[in-house]
């Protein structure tokens, strides 16, 4: 919004305060903040989440009258849209909707730029109508239109790889800050390969040469971004005898996308090598690796795991965005209920509390929001992780490394020795870990970890399982919490219904009274899929006196969870419900992610 004075941003405050959007304690925050700054006071209340972006943009068409248009309900004109350069559109972020005699309608987020309405004037020969529209609506519809900035086809077309299947040299990539390979990484690696016979070495030094041409870090740039644009957990680059597989992972589910051509598979999955300091002359053993770079202005850090197949080294790459450490436990799904007796676990003085479900459904994320919520100056955190996927001030993180000889275990001992009031154990996998975490709570330590079982009494059982006398894993551990991760519906798409008397029984409401349900339908906003993000849904069970002589006894999880049912908590499947008739997710995800309860 380059000609949007900061007169206007402040009236745009006063504006969403009237309209009851913005309170005014939020303003005043927002104000404050917008001061340390220096940037827009619109731009500063969207960041906070006290206004979204098309509440702020309507506050500021409505003060300066002009008319809003949400971009996405449009079907855009081709023929207008090729009047102008793609470059001017994107810049500027404009999108042309539709042409009526000599006047063009065109969306823009600063429709006060003179400058800019009058070079689009004298490159179409046409009048221009400009209209708000939304940032990210904008992008997305240019997007649609004319294919994703630095999309990966979109790469592929631009160095000629379209058909021909030969890449040409083209201009370095926009978009994601490049990282280059480490001289000094190189030089190590071409000294491990001179070790081998000559024809070895040439082809180690063919592939270095290969991954450092302009094309394949094109390539490999454009995959990294389109998966941070996309939202996406992980990438999959998966070869084939005859051809190579691109996946991502968004919201939980893996879709295919458009690969790059077999015969670039090598140099692409070197470069990916290179950019996490990994051994390309090894393609035998897995390999694990890291690389930190930054996409738009996003701080990312990927996990690299190579894996060697029948058909070449597979290539799995976790995704983790910096930004997901600043969520809170408010922002994660707790209902109001779970948030405040998990709050009181995390305010005890000392012993366990577990984290328990299966991988990918956010257990490290909520341990770290809870970490956030304890982390104070008269505290002493220490971490022990595999491994430390995010950095927090403040915090003391220490990371596994079973080569040198650090285990959960050992290491575990050692920070003992240093004084902490709270522990983090990424996970307890056996009994020497247990134990120790066990003898850490009950000599007045906090501990935090987490457990693979289905669901929170499962929790209990398994550490006797393990081998932990069941007296001590009844005096240590104050409560466990299960979690899996639903889809949410997108918000701009979902669609009500009434849902039959068999959908409300399942759900356990009488079919006699009205209720309205939410179904997916698809739009542009969640790429026609009919979701867009992920919640969480929780089953909270505190270790109260009667669990504690359940476990005494050596009861089943089944016993321990009926009791704890009975004192209060709500399992998964309950929890999962809630959410659906909160229109927040669909039935079918809930049961997709939860098993039936023990009653049902």
């Amino acid at each position: 919004m380059a000609t949007l004075t900061r007169d206007a941003s402040k009236l745009i405050g006063e504006q969403l305060v009237k309209k009851g959007i913005v309170t005014p304690d939020q303003l005043k925050e927002a104000t404050e903040k917008q001061r340390l700054n220096g940037r827009l006071l619109g731009e500063v209340l969207i960041e906070m989440g006290f206004a979204t972006e098309q509440q702020v943009i309507e506050a500021l068409a409505d003060h300066l009258g002009i008319a809003f248009v949400d971009v996405s309900t449009y079907e855009v004109d081709k023929e207008v849209l090729s009047l102008f350069p793609e470059e001017i559109l994107r810049k500027n972020q404009i999108i042309p909707l539709f042409k009526v005699d000599k006047t063009v309608t065109v969306a823009m987020t600063d429709p006060l730029n003179i400058r800019v309405i009058d070079r689009l004037r004298f490159l179409s020969h046409y009048e221009i109508d400009p209209l708000f529209g939304t940032k990210s609506a904008i992008e997305r519809a240019l997007d649609r239109y004319l294919g994703s900035a630095g999309s990966l086809e979109g790469v592929m077309r631009g160095i000629g790889l379209e058909g021909s299947g030969e890449a040409k040299v083209s201009p370095a990539p926009g978009g994601i800050k490049s990282v280059p390979a480490s001289p000094r990484s190189l030089d190590r690696k071409r000294m491990q390969a001179a070790g081998t016979t000559g024809s070895a070495s040439d082809q180690v030094t063919g592939l270095i040469a290969a991954a450092e041409k302009v094309p394949v870090v094109k390539i490999v740039d454009a995959i990294i971004k389109a998966a941070v644009d996309n939202r996406a957990s992980d990438i999959h680059v998966e070869p084939e005898e005859t051809s190579m597989y691109l996946r991502y992972r968004i919201d939980g589910i893996l879709y295919d996308v458009s690969p790059p051509p077999k015969s670039m598979e090598l140099a692409i999955i070197s470069r990916i090598k290179i950019m996490a300091n990994m051994d390309i002359a090894e393609r035998r053993l897995p390999q694990d690796g890291r690389i930190q770079t930054q996409v738009g202005e996003k701080e990312v850090d990927l996990r690299v795991s190579t894996f060697p197949t029948i058909h070449g080294e597979n290539v799995s790459i976790r995704v983790l965005d910096k930004s997901a450490i600043t969520l809170t436990l408010e922002q994660l799904g707790f209902d109001l209920g779970t948030l405040s007796r998990f709050d009181t676990l995390l305010s005890r003085p000392h012993g366990i509390v577990l984290v328990t479900g299966p991988t990918g459904c956010g257990k490290t994320t909520t341990l770290y929001a809870a970490l956030r919520t304890v982390n104070a100056v008269e505290k002493n955190v220490i971490t022990l992780e595999d491994p430390v996927e995010y950095r927090i001030p403040r915090i003391r993180q220490s990371q596994v490394d079973v080569k040198a000889g650090l285990t959960f275990a050992n290491g575990l001992r050692s920070i003992l020795r240093q004084d902490p009031d709270i522990v983090l154990i990424g996970e307890i996998r056996d009994l020497e870990t247990s134990e120790i975490a066990i003898h850490a709570a009950l000599t007045g330590h906090m501990v935090f970890s987490t457990l693979h079982t289905n669901d929170a009494p499962g929790a209990l059982t398994r550490l006797i399982d393990m081998g932990v006398e069941p007296f001590l894993t009844a005096s240590s551990v104050v409560g466990v919490l299960a979690q899996r991760l639903v889809r949410t519906l997108c918000a701009k798409c979902k669609e009500p219904y009434e849902p039959t008397p068999e959908i409300l029984k399942s759900l356990g409401i009488s079919p006699g009274k009205k209720t309205i349900l939410y179904r997916l339908k698809g739009c542009e906003e969640c790429k026609k899929t009919g979701y867009r993000g992920r919640t969480g849904v929780y089953e909270l069970m505190e270790t109260t006196d009667v669990v504690r002589d359940l476990v005494l006894r050596k009861a089943s999880s089944r016993e321990i969870k009926e009791q704890a049912v009975k004192e209060g908590m709500t399992t998964l499947r309950k929890a999962g419900i809630s959410k659906v008739l909160e229109g927040l997710t669909t039935v079918e995800e809930v049961l997709r992610v939860t098993e039936h309860d023990f009653e049902e």
